[in-house]
């Protein structure tokens, strides 16, 4: 009998680790960290790379595939990821020894021998690993990112991982109408909620850009260096902002990655666009430019926790006709937050007179969007729900029995075991 094995992302957010066993084998789908309120990563549950036939990355976001590293030393699993994937994680895990690494326990040598072992794996096509066999599938998150459709001992289990079924100019929908699986494991972040139409935040976000630099002011948009930059950027370029745009921080580098890759973005000439008729921040005399001239400013981190962002943010805080334009999750305890709750930030509680607004950005499903995805699933059984907090995922699951009539509807905590 093959089982699953919550090891991270139950009854939580981030720290993905799906365990796939059978017969005493097993396949891992992605294994990332969270964080702590000190910047701490917090591993999942442990897991022998001994028993494991391989390793499935399935997008490079630290949330799953910050703990990864840990498993490669003398033994050594198969990597199996999309090239996008690979590339980009590679820059976010250096990045993180670099901000984190008292307190990891690999270092860049892990990351080199992790990646040593790795197979850049395409979309739909099968892979065998062991007793095991799978496919990635196109899941719309960002670019590079996979759903992972497993076969062992005749059961089918799809882990979504993170997905999207909305149109946006780095990816496209999530390809997963017609799938068979028996069991979906399926995220969970926005279960209990929907985003307004993509359309509709993008044209308010432009209309308010507007008219912070029409009126002599600069707009900072802090941004995930992993697709949420790109994403502003393109956004920008397909309407031919006229006035100055800066991208500062790991934005770039992730940004030169996906242009090399372009066959994994969906409307890559904006990117390409963006690159090439925007600013891009290569020294401090770069950012001191940025701040003369009224334009927007795309920069990390996200959350504000640090980064050129935080920098820009200091010098902007003060000024009313300057804007601060939050399109990233801002999780709490996170400066972010604080501006959007307090409308201060740092320790000395500096005040924020600068206009403040946040866009629903997101690259998650909502909950339209999963009750869509899993009516276009083939045979379901079985759905367990990862990567949300509980109380969303008590009124996703009645959702589910409800509308769709599946009655499985599971919600594990780490450490439990499904049998399938």
């Amino acid at each position: 009998m093959a089982r699953i094995k919550v090891l991270g992302s139950g009854k939580e957010v981030g720290r993905a680790a799906i365990l796939v066993e059978h017969g005493g084998r097993g396949l891992l789908l992605d294994y990332g960290v969270n964080f702590d309120e000190n910047d701490r990563p917090i591993f999942p549950g442990d897991v022998r790379p001994r028993d494991l036939d391989g390793v499935v990355l399935t997008h490079s976001h630290l949330d799953h595939v910050g703990a990864a590293p840990y498993l490669y030393s003398s033994i050594t699993p198969k990597l199996y990821a999309t090239k996008v994937t690979l590339e980009v994680t590679r820059l976010l895990l250096l990045d993180m020894i670099k901000l984190n690494g008292n307190y990891l326990p690999y270092d860049e040598k892990s990351v080199d021998d992790m990646l040593a072992t790795a197979e850049e794996t395409e979309y739909n096509v099968e892979v065998e690993a062991g007793s095991f066999t799978f496919k990635l599938l196109y899941s719309g998150h960002i670019p590079g990112s996979a759903s992972v459709l497993v076969e062992v001992n005749g059961r089918r289990i799809l882990y979504t991982s993170d997905v999207n079924v909305i149109d946006t100019k780095l990816v496209a929908p999530a390809k997963l109408n017609g799938v068979k699986a028996d069991v979906v494991i399926v995220e969970s972040t926005y279960g209990a909620t929907n985003h307004p139409p993509r359309r509709e935040v993008e044209e308010r976000f432009y209309k308010s850009v507007r008219e912070v630099v029409e009126s002599g002011g600069t707009v900072l948009v802090p941004a995930f260096s992993v697709a949420r930059g790109q994403e502003i950027a393109s956004i920008l370029a397909e309407r031919d902002f006229e006035y100055p745009v800066w991208i500062d921080g790991m934005i770039r580098q992730v940004a030169e990655v996906y242009a090399s890759h372009i066959s994994y973005l969906n409307m890559p000439g904006l990117l390409l666009k963006a690159l090439s008729n925007f600013n891009v921040v290569r020294g401090w005399q770069d950012r001191k430019k940025a701040l003369k001239r009224p334009g927007v400013i795309i920069a990390s981190a996200g959350m504000l926790k640090g980064g050129p962002s935080l920098y820009y943010l200091r010098k902007m805080a003060a000024d009313k006709r300057n804007a601060v334009f939050m399109v990233s999750y801002q999780a709490a305890g996170t400066p972010g937050r604080m501006i959007l709750e307090e409308g201060v930030f740092g320790e000395e509680r500096l005040p924020v007179v600068a206009r403040v607004e946040w866009f629903d950005f997101s690259s998650h499903i909502d909950q339209r969007g999963i009750l869509k995805l899993l009516r276009g699933i083939n045979g379901i059984e079985k759905v367990v729900l990862v990567h949300g907090n509980p109380d969303t995922q008590k009124v996703l699951a009645e959702k589910i029995r409800e509308d769709l009539g599946i009655e499985e509807v599971e919600i594990p905590a780490n450490g439990d075991t499904i049998e399938v």
